[in-house]
Order: C-alpha cells, then structure tokens, then sequence
C-alpha cells in the first residue's frame, strides 16, 4: 500500500529538503550530496522514493521536480517556514492578539523568519530597546504606528533628528490627542530641528507599537483580551523587514496627517 503524499513529504528530513533544494532549479546529485552533507547511499533511497510518487525526475545526474513537485513545493516552504517561526516559542505566538496583521500579510507570515524575543528587566520596561535604539541613530528613518510614547521620547527624537532620521509617526486617536494637549511644545521643537511627519490611524490598533529601521522591526504586542505583556520582539532579517513596511504602509493608508499641533 502507497504512502500518502503527507508521509512522503513530513517522514523524512532529507526527502524535504532535496525538494525544498530543488525549487531553485534543477541540480547535480553532487550538489544535494554537498548541500545535505550525505553521501550518495544515504541519499539514493529517498530520491527514489520521491521519483516513486513523480516528485522529481532524474536524467542522467541531473534531479528536477515535476509539475506536482513545483505545485506541492511552493505550498511548502511557507508552511514550513510558518512553522520555524512559532516554534521559536509557540507560547509567546499563542498568546498574542494578532488581530491587527491584514489577511496578506498574515499568509506571508512565514517572512517574519528569525526574530528575537526580548523581556527587558524592571528598570528597562519603559525604555526604548539600546541594541534597536543604536539602529535607528545608524538608519535614515524610522516609522512607528504607535499607542504611546517612551517617557524620554524627547530626548530619544532630538537625537534621532540630529542624526538626520526622518521620522514618521502614525498615532492612535488617544495619543493623537494626548499629544496636542500634553506634548504640544515638545512636538513643536521637533518640527523645528528635522523631519517629523505625523498622522492619526483611523483603525484600531491593539498593540503598544510596531516600530521600523533601515535594519529591523520592532514589535510591542499585547496579550489577547489587550493585557499588557513586557516581552518584546525583534526581526532583522530582509524579508521580515520587507514585511514590517508594507504592514506600516497599510497603516499609513488608513490614517490621516495630523495637521498642526
């Protein structure tokens, strides 16, 4: 009795990874026995197996997936990607509110790839991150969409501007508020000193921030029911950070400019 595809795929790690290799294009057995660090007997067995199930085709020394191998690959280096990054800590991912991430972005969230999480001590808690800080000195902008503000926001911004970071904020309607009637002189000398450029979401947004350098994103979610958690998370990789601006671009295409303060 045949495997199922699922079998064929999942029950062997070198099976999955010869077609995840060969979603490039074709390649040399030579080259799978140096990608996988095997030799040709612990590899002959599972490439057959995935000619058996017309997988892959082999002519010569040459390996090629198939039709069915392209269409069954392509679902799975999301989903096993997917994977890689809850397994980073199924519990952190389990128990946050995720609501805020658009369905397209929410199927690429295998783009995310490696990130870090952070629980800062007591005296950090209400710090901005040192190691994402020094980023943002080094970068040429920063965007925030945003629910508060570090209690030294106006040291950390002057600094910023100095460094000619471009800001660019997206606040919630309560912050927004809270910065004309509170910050409002704060606010003013910023503008003074470099480019800021302010604006008000127009959707909802249940998260402390979700903040980008040239290098990385940075993220302070909420638990769901919106209770407050202090652990923080930080992605650098290319496609995690491709991921973060267009998740701040969506929110910059429902806010408006704020407007004078």
């Amino acid at each position: 009795m045949k495997k199922s595809l699922i079998e064929v795929i999942f029950m062997s790690e070198k099976r999955k990874k010869v077609l995840l290799l060969l979603q490039a294009g074709p390649l040399k057995m030579e080259d799978l026995l140096e990608a996988l660090d095997t030799n040709r007997q612990g590899l002959l067995p599972q490439t057959r197996v995935l000619e058996d199930y017309h997988l892959m085709t082999k002519e010569g020394d040459v390996c090629s997936l198939t039709s069915i191998g392209e269409l069954l690959v392509k679902q799975l280096f999301p989903l096993q990607g997917t994977v890689s990054v809850l397994d980073m800590d199924i519990d952190y991912w389990g128990s946050r509110e995720l609501s805020f991430i658009p369905p397209e972005l929410l199927d690429r969230f295998h783009e995310l790839d490696s990130c870090t999480i952070i629980e800062p001590g007591m005296a950090e808690l209400y710090e901005m991150n040192r190691e994402f800080n020094e980023k943002i000195r080094a970068s040429g902008s920063m965007n925030m969409v945003t629910t508060f503000l570090y209690p030294d926001f106006y040291k950390l911004f002057s600094e910023y501007v100095e460094n000619n970071v471009e800001i660019s904020l997206v606040l919630s309607n309560e912050l927004a508020h809270k910065v004309k009637t509170d910050y409002r002189d704060e606010f003013k000398k910023l503008m003074e000193k470099g480019s800021i450029n302010m604006f008000v979401s127009r959707l909802e947004m249940p998260f402390l921030s979700i903040t980008l350098n040239d290098y990385c994103i940075f993220f302070r979610l909420l638990k769901k029911g919106l209770e407050f958690d202090s652990k923080q998370l930080m992605c650098c990789s290319s496609s995690a950070l491709d991921w973060g601006k267009e998740l701040f671009e969506h929110y910059l295409k429902h806010s408006v400019p704020m407007g004078s303060i």
